[in-house]
């Protein structure tokens, strides 16, 4: 039986090698699960400003609220692994995140909204860093880029399905179930990720959880945590904004802006398909190009001003290149950091990432139009290009 710590994967007891399609069917829908409650309130920014009395752009900080929170989560969770283990800190803070979940609803102040979003997030923290780490420590080496092509590629879907599922839910059964709804997900997800994910060894208290944080932080990771931040807040930007100021064809919600939304979803089924032909590629090429991708999307979204059907072109092409983005972002930051350092440098990674995710909603709230903010958002990836290509050389 293994130790939590990802150094110990080059050690004499190699951890035994988890089943690759049980392990990323788990994870991914999981993530789906986990990580899309995110997204959910962006569609509903109308009806919580409704019942917390605020105005809309006041209610997208309860995305902000969570996005921190699980940024927060998602830097202790090394720690926290270390001296519990993997499974059990992602088990535990599922089970935590269905209560708080099914408790959110009842929220009647944008104080107490927040309040309970943040716990939510605090909770959904561990699951990114976590389950990244897990799969480099016990999928076989020659499939771990696959599986982390599937899982980064369904983690970044949900700031699509949780905004779909979102919408659907709140128009046919109203806005609380559609976190009243999830809690049996999640539990039922808590008990499968129990029975599937391999358990780990405790290595009890010490000093283990911080041993790799001098490495993590080291010139040749710094420039891929800052991609991640701009990547991510890159994408919850620019669908907020499409929230806040989209074309006037899909403003009134509904079945147009539902299409918009989805329009995106085959991309990521584009990147998974991929994988395996994307995988010969060096990872630091592929998150070059992918950045490169993104940034012609951006500018497409901003020459689209009021054209819904430019707009969703726009937009797939974004989604294709963060679903290429972030597979490549994580492996890289996995060989970079070593061993000894990968499972704290994966906990970085998560949390950079959720503050980029924070900040972009809060980023869209800050422009009173679509086509500024898109134009902002492809300069700051364009300045990320140069992250990847200083990440590489000082590699």
């Amino acid at each position: 039986m293994s130790k939590t710590s990802v150094a110990e994967v080059s050690s004499p007891a190699a951890p035994r090698t988890a089943p690759l399609a049980a392990t990323t069917a788990t994870v991914s829908v999981m993530g789906v699960l986990v990580v899309g409650q995110m997204y959910v309130t962006i569609p509903l920014m109308p009806e919580l400003a409704g019942v917390w009395g605020v105005s809309a752009v006041s209610a997208a900080a309860s995305t902000t609220a969570f996005a921190f929170a699980h940024a927060v989560g998602s830097l202790v969770s090394g720690p926290l692994s270390t001296r519990w283990g993997r499974r059990n800190v992602m088990v535990v803070n599922v089970l935590a995140m269905a209560l708080i979940t099914a408790v959110l609803p009842l929220a009647a102040s944008l104080g107490a909204g927040v309040a309970l979003r943040a716990a939510q997030g605090l909770f959904a923290g561990s699951f990114i860093p976590m389950s990244y780490a897990y799969l480099h420590a016990r999928i076989a080496p020659h499939r771990v880029s696959l599986a982390l092509t599937v899982v980064s590629a369904c983690m970044g879907a949900t700031v699509l399905i949780g905004q779909l599922e979102a919408q659907l839910v709140a128009s046919l059964v109203g806005w609380r179930w559609v976190f009243w709804g999830t809690v049996p997900l999640l539990l039922a997800g808590a008990a499968v990720s129990w029975r599937v994910l391999l358990p780990e060894e405790r290595q009890g208290t010490g000093t283990g959880g911080l041993s790799g944080l001098r490495p993590a932080l080291g010139a040749r990771m710094i420039p891929l945590y800052l991609v991640i931040l701009v990547g991510a807040g890159s994408l919850t930007a620019v669908y907020t904004g499409v929230q806040l100021y989209g074309p006037a064809s899909v403003a009134g919600g509904g079945a147009p802006l539902l299409a918009l939304r989805a329009s995106a979803l085959p991309a990521l089924l584009g990147a998974v398909l991929a994988a395996s032909a994307l995988a010969r590629f060096p990872a630091p090429r592929r998150a070059a190009v992918a950045l490169v991708v993104t940034v012609a999307a951006m500018l497409a979204a901003a020459a689209a001003r009021d054209d819904a059907v430019q707009l969703g072109a726009a937009l797939f092409v974004f989604m294709a290149g963060f679903a290429t983005l972030g597979p490549a972002l994580i492996q890289s930051v996995g060989a970079r950091a070593g061993a000894a350092a990968q499972t704290t440098a994966i906990a970085l990674y998560g949390f950079t990432l959720n503050v980029g995710a924070g900040a972009g909603a809060q980023l869209a709230a800050l422009f009173d139009r679509f086509t500024p903010l898109a134009l902002l958002l492809a300069a700051a990836l364009a300045l990320a290009v140069g992250g990847v290509v200083r990440g590489a050389r000082t590699t």
